[in-house]
């Protein structure tokens, strides 16, 4: 008797080693897989400019490092002593303008690197209910905290999706014919305003990722459905009712795993793995025999490990 509906097999043509490098970009989840990414020393870049929820602002984002378009002092904003770009997470405002357009400038410098040369990249759409200012009618990616009335609330259409991201992935290839694009919904739940309009939103993002789907080397990976449907349980979030707990997001890191790492790349995970738990482990007794032999035992692990893959070394 089965008691669960499992996502079995997940066929992406995609084979992911140590030797790609990757872009993540989008919602919070993408932080959760990205942190795996690192801690097992992939070559990755998540999220340089902060937390992107929605696709228009992923887009703008593409967009901005392809052209490299840097942000100017006309377009920050000033609220509660600090500087902000909308387009940008708080993670990039500070408290002096050039201060801004330096870690901007440095960011989109670097992800324009990231995109030419990266084998995939990771979109990962939170929401399609975004925010548009009053005066200038832009998306914004982040409100940093202005009053309501200076923006607009409303849910972005299929169409728009799929012809910005489109256009975006058009001028993406351009720059590199070769990458990968992965699409992916978080499973993070957006509830603020309400449960159903959560859903309405997460059926915008699905269908339009739908369209997608038929341009070259795009492709799904079922993030939201493994949490909402596979794993269907509220002991798989946390407190809040709404972030998947760390047992739900090792579980979706497994299936991430078994769909886009080969052996002989995961063999190279185990031996990681256990090398990071040894030096994450917190002795009883620093200075006790036994824990001097554990400390010998892991120098020469990690001797070993350097030597068989060079550019991963500890």
């Amino acid at each position: 008797m089965k008691f669960r509906t499992e996502i079995d097999t997940i066929n992406i043509p995609v084979n992911i080693s140590h030797q790609d490098k990757l872009v993540m970009l989008g919602s919070c989840f993408t932080e959760n897989i990205a942190e795996k990414m690192l801690r097992y020393k992939f070559d990755a870049l998540s999220n340089p400019f902060g937390i992107i929820y929605n696709p228009v602002s992923i887009s703008k984002i593409i967009d901005r490092a392809i052209s490299l378009e840097y942000p100017e002092e006309k377009d920050l904003v000033q609220l509660n002593g600090l500087w902000h770009h909308f387009d940008f997470h708080g993670d990039m405002s500070g408290i002096y303008p050039d201060e801004v357009i330096r870690k901007s400038t440095i960011f989109i410098d670097n992800l324009k690197e990231y995109l030419t040369s990266a084998s995939t990249i990771f979109f990962t759409f939170g929401t399609s209910i975004v925010y548009k200012r009053n005066d200038t009618n832009e998306i914004v990616a982040n409100n940093h905290k202005f009053p309501s009335g200076f923006f607009t609330k409303m849910r972005l259409k299929i169409e728009d999706i799929v012809n910005i991201m489109t256009n975006t992935i058009t001028g993406l290839r351009s720059l590199n014919p070769d990458i990968n694009i992965v699409f992916t919904v978080s499973p993070v739940r957006h509830i603020k305003d309400g449960l159903i309009e959560n859903q309405k939103s997460k059926a915008v993002l699905l269908l339009a990722i739908e369209k997608l789907l038929s341009l070259d080397n795009c492709y799904y990976f079922p993030s939201y459905e493994l949490l909402i449907d596979d794993l269907r349980d509220y002991r798989f979030y946390k407190g809040d009712l709404v972030h998947p707990s760390k047992e739900a997001i090792e579980y979706i890191w497994e299936k991430f795993s078994d769909t886009f790492f080969d052996k002989s790349t995961m063999e190279i995970i185990y031996k990681i793995e256990k090398i990071r738990r040894s030096l994450e482990h917190r002795p009883l007794n620093p200075d006790s025999e036994a824990h001097k032999s554990f400390l010998s035992r892991l120098e020469k692990d990690i001797m070993e490990f350097n030597k068989l893959y060079p550019e991963l070394k500890f």
